[in-house]
Formats: C-alpha cells, sequence, structure tokens
C-alpha cells in the first residue's frame, strides 16, 4: 500500500495495486472507493512531491496540550465541549424527537373523551342482559406449593437445628426435648446451645434441670 501511495508514475502505482488486488481484494476495494487522487501522489491534482501526511495528529495534539494529563473523563468531556463550540451545534439537534416538547404536544392533540361516571352509560339491552360467568378452571391435585421453584443453577440449603445439629429442621421445629443430648452438634459452636446455669452441662437450662430438685434439697437442709 505504501508503494503504491508513494508511486511517482501510473505504470508503477498500477503494478503495486495488482499486487494488492491479488493479495487482499477487500483492502483494494477500500482504498478505491475512498479515491486515489486523496492518498496517492501521482493522482493527485497538485504537486506534493514527498509530503504524503496533513499533521493532523499535530493540530489534535496542539488542541490537548494542556488538559492531555487530565482524568479520561474530563478529558473526553473537554473535546466535546470543543468539537461543540467549534462545529456551532446546538443541543436540541442531538436530542431525539420523542423527548422534544413538540412531540408531547403533537401525542396530546387528540381529544380524549372522558368515560364519566356508570349511571350515564348508554348501554344496549342485549349487552345489558349478558352474564358473564367466571372462568371454569380445574383445580391442580395436590397441595398448592408455598414457595418458590428453585432454579438449577442455584445452590440448595439443608437446615439444621442449632440446638441439636440435626439436618432437615431448625431449632423453632425441633421435636426433641430440651434435656435429651444426642452428641456435639455438626458446625454449631456449644455456646450457641443450651446450657444449664446449675449443672453447667449442654442440652437443656435450669428450668428443665433434673438436678433442680436435689439442689433445693440441699440448700433447705443447710
Amino acid at each position: 500500500m505504501d508503494k503504491a501511495a508513494y508511486a511517482y508514475t501510473k505504470s508503477e502505482y498500477n503494478r503495486h495495486m495488482e499486487e494488492l488486488r491479488n493479495l487482499h481484494h477487500n483492502a483494494y476495494d477500500y482504498v478505491i472507493d475512498i479515491g486515489p487522487h486523496k492518498w496517492s501522489r501521482v493522482h493527485c491534482p497538485e504537486r506534493r512531491y514527498r509530503v504524503m501526511k496533513t499533521n493532523i495528529a499535530e493540530c489534535i495534539n496542539s488542541c490537548l496540550k494542556f488538559t492531555r494529563q487530565l482524568p479520561m473523563l474530563t478529558l473526553a468531556e473537554f473535546i466535546r465541549n470543543t468539537l461543540q463550540r467549534e462545529q456551532n451545534l446546538d443541543l436540541t439537534s442531538l436530542c431525539s424527537n420523542y423527548y422534544k416538547r413538540r412531540t408531547l404536544i403533537d401525542a396530546y392533540s387528540v381529544p380524549i373523551m372522558p368515560i364519566g361516571h356508570p349511571s350515564t352509560w348508554v348501554v344496549p339491552s342485549d349487552i345489558a342482559q349478558m352474564v358473564i360467568l367466571n372462568p371454569i378452571c380445574r383445580r391442580q391435585a395436590g397441595r398448592p406449593r408455598a414457595g418458590r421453584h428453585v432454579l438449577s443453577s442455584e445452590r440448595t440449603t439443608t437446615q439444621s437445628c442449632r440446638r441439636y445439629g440435626q439436618p432437615g429442621h431448625n431449632s423453632r421445629r425441633c421435636s426433641n426435648p430440651h434435656w435429651i443430648n444426642e452428641g456435639p452438634s455438626k458446625g454449631v459452636p456449644d455456646e450457641y446451645r443450651y446450657k444449664c446455669s446449675i449443672c453447667h452441662s449442654i442440652g437443656h437450662n435450669k428450668q428443665t434441670c433434673r438436678n433442680m430438685d436435689s439442689n433445693r434439697e440441699l440448700k433447705v437442709k443447710f
């Protein structure tokens, strides 16, 4: 591509363009659609010699000389403000017609007739005598589902009792007596379980402690 752009004669230009077409046909069509007089030296109407650039990058760098060290959002806002000021663009031209005031006025320009109170309606007799029943629905068998359907991608959690560590229920629905302790809980610390303040045993409290009567007898004797 560079050889075709810097070619001095048309024969040299045609030879390099033929190589480009054999190598990449889409690139060949793209540069031809742009126009060879815009990028080719041999087709340029003016005398360009070896000057093949417009130095547009230098112009952009001079505009961004004092703002290139700013954050990206501030730099983008500066570029937008500069282009809008140089091109003298109106803000309303960038807004869609859907959000303009004229569109809202046109939407409500057609008069909307109110329905009125049902007592003022004029209903034909054949329609007024019609009786519309509820649709016939058949209830599905089984108890209705109370919870939501769990997706296949969601992880299912198993409830465990806080007092005994047994899976399948929680402490509110636990049917085991308070004084029964079937061993250490699975993954539940001992400080979260019931602990008796009289005998200091885990699995019950002082109200259900079996040693409460014996402790009362000892207190009475002393």
